[in-house]
């Protein structure tokens, strides 16, 4: 099962549990893979943690990966954590620039496959946390098998990670972009997460149902800031199933396989934490609405619908025609 799909697309840091240092959101082409941002960090001792869904035992992580100068001692992409202990990681070598599986702090496998200079490049990874001979972590470079572990990846008591880390120890600065994590919870998306490429629509006119209160002017015109503007517009209701649909902009796709659709949004309650809404798309004339109410904290953070892997209305993949003329919407609860 698909546990996140992050593109810095909102051009915040909201999708973080905790950053350390300068790590901001660039804009410059250069540093993009896919869509129109992608997280940076500047230097080095800088560091993005991401809390996992739920404790996974097995899980496949992958990013878009770009590193902007030399590499110090350290660099992690990732580090998988029990809380505050450090099951294991996946390091950058500071002079072959290879990448390292490391059990704890200790070293177990040298990749073969250098991790390029001022271009970018998927780094995806495969971890099972187990005694020997049960344990494996594998990494693929742009789809490419390279590390391939198998034997002790438990270094202690610990059965599951709860928790990823980035860390960067680039002279220069790394970026990192088009993140995804699937689980093995059965089904689909439980396998590696593969070339995915994260872009965004978003409101550029009012939908078919105009809801909610705006601060002030077009409700559509106070949700179409990236990043949001926090109290300067913003769209509120108290009554439930109020909502607003908003229409796109056009997803600019051409020739491509369109893998999961789904609408996000950043909100907040205003009272207490555990305030209630639902995210939804319009598509082929009818709603879909995520299946369960999604809570809010009484700061911006993001909430995220239902993500469909192909058009819940005709059950099959999505068209670039529907995603031109989709809707995204918010529902008060």
């Amino acid at each position: 099962m698909r546990g996140f799909t992050d593109g810095a697309e909102f051009r915040d840091l909201l999708f973080w549990s905790l950053v350390g240092g300068s790590v901001a959101i660039t804009t410059t082409a250069a540093n993009v893979r896919s869509g129109s941002a992608a997280y940076r960090f500047s230097s080095g001792s800088q560091y993005c943690n991401k809390n996992l869904p739920s404790a996974l035992s097995e899980f496949y992580f992958k990013l878009g990966y770009k590193r902007d100068g030399a590499t110090s001692g350290g660099t992690r992409i990732p580090a998988w954590f029990a809380t505050s202990t450090e099951l294991g990681s996946i390091r950058l070598n500071t002079t072959t620039h290879f990448l390292e599986h490391y059990v704890g702090t200790t070293l177990t496998t040298m990749g073969t496959i250098q991790i390029p200079l001022s271009a970018h490049c998927v780094v995806e990874v495969h971890v099972k946390i187990g005694d020997a001979p049960n344990g494996i972590v594998q990494t693929k470079v742009d789809g490419i098998l390279d590390i391939d572990f198998a034997g002790d990846t438990k270094p202690g008591a610990d059965t599951a990670a709860n928790m990823l880390q980035v860390y960067s120890m680039i002279s220069n600065g790394m970026n990192i972009d088009d993140l995804a994590l699937n689980d093995t919870s059965g089904g689909v998306d439980d396998s590696w997460c593969g070339d995915g490429r994260v872009g965004m629509q978003t409101p550029n006119a009012a939908g078919d149902v105009t809801g909610l209160t705006p601060s002030a002017g077009n409700n559509y015109e106070c949700v179409d800031d990236f990043p949001n503007d926090g109290e300067t517009s913003y769209v509120r209701d108290i009554v439930i199933d109020d909502y607003d649909l908003y229409n796109l902009t056009p997803c600019g796709l051409t020739d491509v396989e369109i893998l999961r659709v789904w609408a996000e949004a950043r909100a907040r309650e205003e009272n207490a934490v555990g305030g209630l809404c639902r995210l939804g798309l319009k598509t082929e004339a009818t709603e879909y609405w995520s299946a369960a109410d999604l809570f809010l904290l009484t700061s911006y953070a993001p909430v995220v619908g239902t993500r469909h892997s192909v058009n819940p209305n005709t059950s099959l993949s999505w068209t670039i025609e529907q995603l031109d003329a989709l809707q995204a919407g918010f529902k008060v609860r």
